[in-house]
């Protein structure tokens, strides 16, 4: 068994107040590079916040669809999203986790890695949604563009109950298609938390 941490790293300066938090802020100054977890109840009203979901949420096989082909501020579609899983050689299963990988981390020292990351369409998240993942993460700032307020791929998920993961890192370090995800957030009432993300990765013979 391997560990692959897919986390960054929080300074010890870094003071955080979960219900002040966003993460979305096109204000340079508000930038936090922080993993982190956002539950339905961030947009939408009723909506599940974390301590409404079950710990065994957040430990669950997860899949891994490489889209590091994606063009900066391209948009990912339901094809793409498609082509990836048969790249894979497997089909998304309801309950599951699904993990974009854009291979975006990699400019998190550039202004580019706020403004100009990929992003997945409203149909690439209505066909997430079809097939009833549990949650999606990222290695990007977000999963929507940057600027765009209104959150319409969050929205199409969280209608659902499916939660968000931002910012996670070293997903080039996973080389199963399918493997086991620990994304464990405080247990709070808050809408998005800091998360510790890692990958339990299957030994070979």
């Amino acid at each position: 068994m391997r560990i692959v941490d897919l986390s960054h790293e929080l300074s010890n300066k870094t003071f955080l107040v979960l219900d002040q938090l966003d993460f979305h802020s096109s204000n340079a100054e508000n930038r936090l590079l922080v993993t982190h977890i956002e539950a339905p109840s961030y947009l939408i009203p009723d909506g599940k916040a974390l301590n409404h979901f079950e710990p065994a949420s957040f430990v669950r096989d997860a899949v891994l669809l490489d889209l590091t082909h994606m063009k900066p501020k391209q948009l990912i579609e339901d094809e793409d999203l498609e082509a990836a899983e048969e790249d894979a050689g497997l089909a998304l299963r309801e309950g599951e986790i699904v993990i974009i990988q854009t291979g975006w981390d990699r400019n998190v020292e550039s202004d580019d890695y706020w403004s100009s990351h990929p992003a997945i369409s409203e149909n690439g998240a209505e066909y997430l949604e079809f097939k009833r993942v549990i949650g999606v993460g990222v290695d990007a700032p977000n999963l929507d563009f940057s600027g765009n307020r209104v959150l319409p791929v969050h929205s199409i998920l969280m209608r659902s109950g499916i939660f968000v993961i931002e910012n996670l890192c070293n997903l080039s370090e996973i080389d199963q298609p399918r493997f086991r995800l620990i994304a464990l957030p405080p247990r709070t009432k808050a809408s998005v938390s800091t998360v510790r993300a890692v990958g339990v990765l299957e030994s070979p013979d």
